[in-house]
Formats: structure tokens, C-alpha cells, sequence
């Protein structure tokens, strides 16, 4: 009876955490001054297989507007069968055809990051590393955000993460729906926060500073996840970027969608297992709170999968919880409270479409969130079952958009800026050559 009433405060508390973290997603950041094109970078994008996808990415690379002497773009074709190279290659992307070894996004960033010098303190030309996935597409402003941001101090920048394919099926809608929540109530709100943001995987601009501090040792399939918890056990702290963003092309159906969600629960029970005690402890004895924060975070999905199993003995035996219940407890004393707190996940999805003005199109599925939403409790659950199985799956893409395909939508409701493509704007860019870089094919109102 102890240890059940033991692990219920932990939870409970665990709950009012997040709750606390979740609800500086609320509020606004002053968005970043603006400064003369001055960073030089480098846009790394790995690819697997993409022949369909990688040369509309290259080319909507090579006309961002950003002067084109001050970034090239690098795209690794790891271990391909298809014509990733060529079609990389035929847009004006320096390609990198790796077949040695073995394969694997972090294998492959660790081998580039060396070969730009990056890893060896003075030794690189450029003064920051974007990576980029081969399936998405990239907001024109993109670079001059991260220039304007490295100036200001920021070392490790995690931008907007929206979705080129958003309703293509009830599945791409609300896996959609999810990464504008995770965008707005766990990077922003992080960073309003001072904590570390992390990372995504894509749409991140990294400083030679952190490159050559930390260097790219990562070694499970969550490298992103790792790489910021790295940078974040040197004190580099993430931050995000909603004044720009990149487009991902989100899965099809429900079967594909398990399995990318199962391979990101994996990796980051494994990440956990690896850095959460060297936070906490890091965080404890530096008095640094965004540190132990990180670490509290990684052990999030322990602690909701120990949530799932209470809840269900509750169902079973609900005379052994009713009194030692804290929920229970507040359900009687408050039950407005208690509503609330049930209700909040499917109240978020809510907020963040007022708050960031988000088109309401994939919203028409919104009764099917509980279903992707509760799903991630099963997964959890058989992810710490079968951690140990670190084999990469890689998604298939199909949605080969161009940039000006895409509906754009506004970038941050913080910075009250709306990005629209007018029509000239967009004709200009399909034919402007590499290179020549039309800024004015998007306009800041």
C-alpha cells in the first residue's frame, strides 16, 4: 500500500510538471532582431533512397533567400540503390555518395561533420551546420532566421516543424495536428522557459562552437534527440525559431505512423537510460535548472507507462485506489479540476490552432485524435519491452511537392507576421536559376 501510494505522488507530481511546462506554451517571446547576412553554413541533407524527393529539396535549397556565397548545400547518398545522387547532383548539390560502413543517419552525420572540419576546433569554414530531411521543404527565410538568431547569441536553434502532405488522410492530419502541439507546448514553452528546447531531427542549425565542444558521437536512432541532450550535458541549451520553418512529409496511414512513433519511443528510452542520471545529477550539483529539467524529461515515458498500468489495476481493483487516490481525491474535492486535467490533452490541440492561427482543414478530424493520442500509451509500453531493438526503419515518401505547391500558412502568431506566396512571387521562383536567390517571392506583412 506504501508503494502504491508512493508511486502515485510521483505521478501526480510528474502531472503538475508538465502541467507547469505545458502552460508557458501560453505566452509570447519577443521575436529576434534582424542583421545583415554575415553566418556562414553549411546544409547537410542525409538521404536513403529519396530519388523522388531530394531534387525539388535541393532546389528550393539553392534559391532561399540568403546570398549564395555564404552557404552550400551537401547531401550525403547513404548507401542508395537509386538515383538520389544524380538527382541531388543535378540541382547544384555537392553530393557525398557513402558506401563504406554502415549505414545509418548518425553514422552518416558523425563522417561529414569530420569531413567539414567541423569536429576539430578552427578547422571548418563555416560557423554553423543545418540539417535537413530529404522529404521536406524549407521556408525561403530560413537561413537569414538562423543568421539573425547565431548573432544573437543562440548556438543550437530548433525552427518551426510544419507538414507539406497535412490532408492527405486522417493519419497526416492528425500526426500533424501533434507536431504543431509539440511546436507551440514543448519547444516554445520550454524556451519561454529558459529550458532547453531539443530538437527534432530536422530544420536544426547547429554552431561550429557546439560541433567542435561536443563533437557527433551519437549512437542511437533518435540522433537528434541525443545530439541536443549531448550539447545540453555541455550547457548548451536549445532554442526555437517560430519566425520560420520547414515542411515534413508525415505518413500515410496508421500502420506506418506506429512504426516511426515506435522507433522515436525506443530511441528515447535508450537516450534516457544513457544521459537521464548525468542530467539529474549534472543539474543537481551545477544548480542548473535546464539541465535537470532535461533529465526529468527523458524519464517521461517510464512515468507514463507506470501511469497506464495504475490506471488500469484502478479499473481492476478500484477499492485499492479510491482512498489513496490523489486524482480520486481531487475529483471529490474539485471536480472542476479534475475535469480539466482529464480533458487538457484534447484541449491542446485547441489552443495551439488559436494561438498560432493554424488552418483549420486537418482539424476536420479532430474526433480522431483520442485515437492517435491514446495509442502512444501502447506503444510506450511495448517500446520497454523491446528497447533493445535499434534496427532504423526509413520511411517512404511519396508527396514529391515543389515549394510553391505548398499552402502557406502563418509562421508565428508571436511575431504577428503572415508569410503568404503571391502569385508573381512564384513564378519567379520556378524560374529562377540556382543561385539567384528571390527574397521577394515571400512577403512579410
Amino acid at each position: 500500500m506504501i508503494l502504491v501510494q508512493f508511486l502515485q505522488v510521483i505521478i501526480f507530481c510528474f502531472g503538475l510538471y508538465f502541467l507547469g511546462v505545458t502552460a508557458a506554451g501560453l505566452f509570447s517571446i519577443k521575436p529576434c532582431r534582424e542583421h545583415p547576412p554575415q553566418k556562414r553554413f553549411a546544409i547537410i541533407v542525409p538521404a536513403h533512397n529519396e530519388e523522388r524527393v531530394v531534387g525539388k529539396l535541393v532546389r528550393n535549397l539553392m534559391r532561399l533567400a540568403y546570398p549564395s556565397d555564404l552557404y552550400d548545400v551537401y547531401v550525403i547518398a547513404d548507401h542508395c540503390s537509386d538515383k538520389t545522387a544524380a538527382a541531388a547532383r543535378a540541382e547544384g548539390a555537392t553530393v557525398w555518395a557513402r558506401s563504406g560502413g554502415a549505414r545509418g543517419k548518425g553514422r552518416s552525420l558523425r563522417e561529414i561533420m569530420a569531413r567539414l572540419g567541423f569536429t576539430v576546433p578552427g578547422a571548418s569554414r563555416y560557423d554553423a551546420a543545418v540539417i535537413i530531411d530529404a522529404d521536406n521543404l524549407v521556408a525561403l527565410n530560413f537561413l537569414q532566421v538562423m543568421n539573425n538568431r547565431l548573432l544573437e547569441g543562440e548556438k543550437l536553434i530548433q525552427c518551426f516543424i510544419d507538414a507539406k502532405n497535412p490532408n492527405d488522410s486522417w493519419v497526416t492530419a492528425v500526426f500533424t495536428v501533434n507536431f504543431w502541439i509539440n511546436n507551440r507546448f514543448i519547444l516554445q514553452s520550454r524556451c519561454n522557459l529558459g529550458l532547453s528546447s531539443l530538437t527534432a531531427g530536422t530544420g536544426v542549425c547547429i554552431s561550429r562552437e557546439v560541433l567542435e565542444k561536443t563533437g557527433w558521437s551519437t549512437v542511437t536512432i533518435t540522433e537528434d534527440l541525443e545530439f541536443a541532450i549531448q550539447a545540453l550535458t555541455h550547457g548548451f541549451r536549445a532554442t526555437f525559431a517560430p519566425e520560420t520553418r520547414v515542411y515534413d512529409e508525415k505518413p500515410l496511414d496508421f500502420k506506418a505512423a506506429c512504426i516511426q512513433r515506435l522507433r522515436w519511443a525506443r530511441g528515447q528510452l535508450n537516450v534516457a537510460m544513457r544521459y537521464a542520471p548525468r542530467l539529474l545529477a549534472a543539474g543537481l550539483i551545477k544548480g542548473d535548472l535546464a539541465r535537470f529539467e532535461g533529465g526529468l524529461r527523458l524519464l517521461q515515458l517510464p512515468v507514463v507507462a507506470l501511469g497506464t498500468i495504475m490506471a488500469l489495476l484502478a479499473l481492476i481493483q478500484p477499492d485499492l485506489f479510491r482512498d489513496t487516490s490523489l486524482y480520486y481525491q481531487l475529483g471529490r474535492q474539485f471536480p472542476p479540476a479534475a475535469i480539466f486535467l482529464a480533458a487538457l490533452p484534447y484541449l491542446l490541440p485547441l489552443f495551439a490552432l488559436v494561438l498560432d492561427r493554424l488552418p483549420l482543414k486537418p482539424f476536420r478530424y479532430f474526433f480522431l485524435y483520442p485515437v492517435f493520442y491514446l495509442s502512444w500509451i501502447g506503444l510506450i509500453i511495448y517500446a520497454i519491452f523491446t528497447f533493445r531493438k535499434q534496427k532504423w526503419e526509413p520511411s517512404h515518401h511519396t508527396r514529391d511537392l515543389e515549394y510553391y505547391h505548398l499552402q502557406m500558412t502563418p509562421v508565428s502568431s508571436l511575431t504577428r507576421r503572415r508569410y503568404k506566396p503571391r502569385q508573381a512571387g512564384l513564378e519567379k521562383y520556378k524560374s529562377t536559376k540556382p543561385g539567384q536567390h528571390p527574397a521577394h517571392s515571400v512577403t512579410i506583412e
